[in-house]
């Protein structure tokens, strides 16, 4: 079988491209909540130190120039993102412990001690710390103080509780005693436990940790408590 023919000085047609999709016009803010959105998703999977710009680009679905446009430097965008994640988290805190009458003193510490564990947030946190940003006057706890809105919520709930009533200064240690706790455990819990002789971390740990901690939390605030 002989192929066909070509005429002298002719080439095939090639195909022409297929234009590229036009680009989503998003209003700033809109942008900026998504590339947020995905530096998180990353560091919830890879950690701060595998996640760079072009990554957070590739997982938002937007160009490399437009990350730069709003963060500038990797550092910055992963700053915006913990901030951002920790603002998120204290809302549905104080949401919950201001709109559920019943919740008690261990639910609440239950909140802190879910958030901390997170992987996302244990990683986001280790890298403010490591890389010396919550000594900056411009980390995101000293600008929004939201420990301090937690202590707020929790007071206002004892002194409209009518039972014994707790101090601001109890309630202020409470919370750093629970975000220490849970802010350590959840960095170094998978060595804590083998040292213990358990090997492996799991969830029935996990919550053998937190009951342990809240335990020793109410008695602290039982025998801080003052009658009215």
């Amino acid at each position: 079988m002989t192929a066909p023919k070509v005429k002298a000085g002719r080439r095939p047609k090639a195909h022409k491209p297929a234009p590229p999709p036009p680009r989503t016009r998003r209003k700033p803010e809109e942008a900026r909540a998504l590339i947020l959105s995905a530096c998180q998703r990353l560091l919830a999977k890879d950690g701060p130190d595998a996640v760079g710009l072009k990554d957070v680009a590739a997982a938002a679905g937007v160009s490399h120039a437009l990350v730069t446009h709003y963060f500038g430097s990797i550092d910055a965008l992963l700053h915006a993102a913990l901030e951002d994640y920790s603002v998120q988290q204290r809302r549905a805190a104080l949401a919950q412990i201001m709109g559920e009458a019943d919740l008690s003193p261990r639910q609440w510490m239950r909140q802190f001690f879910d958030w901390a564990s997170r992987p996302e947030t244990a990683r986001m946190l280790a890298f403010g710390f490591l890389k010396g940003l919550v000594s900056s006057k411009d980390f995101f706890s000293r600008k929004h103080r939201g420990a301090a809105r937690v202590v707020d919520a929790v007071l206002a709930r004892s002194e409209a509780s009518g039972g014994p009533r707790l101090a601001r200064a109890d309630i202020e240690l409470m919370v750093l005693v629970v975000l220490s706790a849970t802010h350590g455990y959840a960095l170094g819990r998978e060595g804590y436990w083998p040292s213990l002789g358990v090997d492996a971390a799991g969830s029935p740990e996990d919550d053998r940790f937190f009951e342990g901690l809240a335990d020793m939390v109410e008695l602290y605030l039982l025998a801080r408590a003052r009658p009215r």
